[in-house]
Formats: C-alpha cells, structure tokens, sequence
C-alpha cells in the first residue's frame, strides 16, 4: 500500500506555501496520520474519477461547525483550500482518492493538513449479500462535532475489525444502537427506516439518505433502534462517505430478517449512485 502524502499550508494566508510534509513509509492510513498531529476537527471524504467529489461545500461547513464546538473557531477560505486539494491530487498517483483535511488545535496559527490516501470501497459481494458487524458499548464525548480524539480513543475497539468484521456499532447504556465507528447505522422495523436523532455524527451521506427515503416515500423515525429488537430488524445498513449505502446482514453473529440485503436497503444503494451521478462537481 502506498503511504499517505500529507500537505499543510496557513488558511486565508496566499504568501504561505502548500507544504508537503513526507511521512514514514509505515505510515499507510489516514487514522495513523491523524495520530501524528494534535487533537483537533477533521472532515473525511473520497474522490470521484480523482478531481470531483459530492457536497464538498458542506464537507466544509461541517469542518467549520465541528472546529467551532471544539473550541476553536475558523472561517475556512474555500477557494485557496480547493486550489491546494486540486494540487495534492494532481501529486497522487491513483485514479481516486480518500481525502482528510484536520484543523489542529492549539497551533499558534490556522494551520490546515490534508492527507491523501488509498480509496477502498465495498466489493461487489459485500454490496450484493451484506457485511457483518458487531456491537461495543461506547459513543462519543461530543458527538455534535467530528474531532480526532476519537480516532485515538476508539483505537483498542478497532482491533476488532481485523477479525473479518466491516464495522462496529456503538450502543449506549440503554441499549441503543447509535452509529458505527465510521458510519451511520439504519434499522428496518415494520417497513419504517429507524436510525439515531441524536448523539451521533450527522454524517454527510447521512443527510442525503435521508432526503432519498423521504423523497421515496419510506417513513423514517428519528429514534436509535435498540438492540434489543434485533429479531423484529427486517434489514439494517450503513451508510459512509466511501461505503455510499451498504447492507448489513449479520450483527453480533445474529443474522438481520433473512440473511439477505432487503428491498429498501437496494432502492437506496439505487437511487443514491444515480444522485452522485447527478450531482459531483469538480473540486
């Protein structure tokens, strides 16, 4: 695997040069290259044939709101952090790109990294029969805004998924499933699309899902659905900047309705690749 190309540069400041900063060459994630670097708010998203990405202005927004509750307020100068995400991608070599931009805290000035790393996204067979998870009880200090503490103090439960797992789901001491480590979680239960309103990351695709069910007349609670209801659970799926919409069909061991992908789950992987069809624009 190739390592991770890292840039910084000052926001707002046009004399600053777009710095590469070389890591080691062990350094092959975006999780570990955040470890290197102070705490602070970040926003993660993939590339599309390598210059276009999806909401990348509210990738942005997000970026600014979660700096902001972490304490640390910034206007992002979108143009020159465009004009930099254009040039770190001309410098990658693979035809798309997992891209994170980190606003470190406590540096004396506005110091924005971008990294740039290997895309994977599902493979066909994990798109057609489902993935498998599992549950830890965990959720977030501060699940308003996306800070990079997280990744350092979720690291011992992200051991598991080396064991053949697609992703760990948080659930709260009232048994509420809340979301995944690096996703959003939805339970099927009476035809109805049951996912957290609360005390979860509101993920980009996120956002998007929910306007595709609402436009595609599938009722939605805003309510965790608990694990608990696990047997009553027709279908469940994820949702991620580099997973779009992907079935879930195992939880802790326990298959989800039949075992297979359902009806709703496959409309929204559907019409969600026609709107990132639709609507990818160039970086």
């Amino acid at each position: 695997m190739a390592p991770i190309l890292s840039f910084s540069y000052l926001n707002g400041d046009y004399s600053s040069s777009f710095v590469s900063n070389p890591l080691e060459s062990d350094i092959i994630t975006l999780d570990q290259a955040s470890n290197l670097l102070p705490a602070g708010a970040y926003t993660t998203f993939r590339t599309y044939q390598k210059y276009f990405a999806l909401h990348l202005n509210d990738h942005l927004r997000r970026l600014e709101t979660s700096s902001k509750l972490g304490g640390h307020p910034i206007r992002l100068d979108a143009d020159q952090l465009r004009r930099n995400l254009r040039v770190a991608l001309t410098q990658y070599p693979g035809s798309e790109a997992r891209v994170r931009l980190t606003i470190p805290f406590g540096l004396d000035y506005e110091t924005i990294y971008v990294h740039v790393g290997a895309l994977f996204v599902p493979t066909a067979a994990q798109r057609a029969n489902g993935v498998k998870t599992i549950t830890a009880q965990m959720q977030r200090n501060n699940p308003s805004a996306k800070l990079s503490n997280f990744i350092q103090s979720s690291q011992e439960a992200r051991q598991r998924l080396q064991e053949g797992f697609e992703e760990i789901l948080m659930v709260d001491e009232s048994g509420n499933i809340l979301e995944g480590l690096t996703s959003n979680f939805y339970a099927v239960m009476d035809g109805e699309i049951w996912t957290a309103g609360q005390g979860v990351l509101s993920g980009i695709t996120r956002q998007i899902v929910l306007l595709l069910a609402e436009d595609a007349g599938y009722p939605v609670q805003m309510d965790a659905p608990k694990l608990s209801n696990l047997i009553r659970f027709t279908e469940t799926f994820i949702t991620s900047t580099s997973r779009a919409v992907l079935p879930v069909t195992e939880i802790n061991h326990e298959p989800v309705g039949d075992g297979k992908p359902g009806p709703i789950t496959r409309k929204l992987m559907q019409i969600y690749e026609q709107k990132v069809l639709a609507e990818v624009e160039p970086i």
